[in-house]
């Protein structure tokens, strides 16, 4: 039997714990890996690079990026244009992985190119804090930075 006027005990909610944001890079350049890899660990949450294609299936089987970033010209496989072409036709998850493309070349031709492949956008190199916020926040819904700490700086 309840007592009518006992006071009960609010039910506290849980804090919801923002999910965290993964990016993967696929670049050969090492120089290239560097940078993007410094800008993103600003930005994401955890942050993975591979430098080859055989690499990137191998890093996929296990790890779900939220966002890829891939150089145009990867020496081991044709190109980048035609691996986004080839991702966007599996029959998996990986189909619709926001993929941005990256690359010195900055014609619109290049970018339609891009586009017309299936690539989510196209970042001109070298990667910025700015350009790869702006394409997180265009690609992952929701998306906010890893705040800021001392230790990112």
């Amino acid at each position: 039997m309840s007592n009518p006027t006992a006071i009960e005990e609010p039910v506290m909610a849980k804090a919801i714990e923002p999910a965290k944001t993964k990016i993967l890079i696929v670049d050969d350049s090492p120089t290239d890996t560097y940078v993007a890899r410094k800008v993103a660990e600003q930005l994401f949450d955890e942050v993975r690079n591979v430098h080859s294609v055989q690499e990137m299936f191998v890093e996929l089987k296990t790890f779900r990026p939220d966002m890829c970033t891939m150089d145009i010209n990867l020496s081991d496989h044709l190109n980048g244009i035609s691996l986004v072409a080839e991702l966007r036709a599996s029959d998996d998850d990986l189909s619709v992985m926001p993929i941005v493309m990256v690359s010195s070349r900055q014609t619109p031709a290049d970018k339609q190119i891009a586009e017309n492949a299936g690539a989510s956008g196209y970042i001109v190199k070298p990667v910025t804090v700015e350009s790869l916020h702006e394409m997180a926040c265009k690609l992952i819904p929701g998306f906010k930075p890893i705040p800021f700490t001392k230790e990112k700086q």
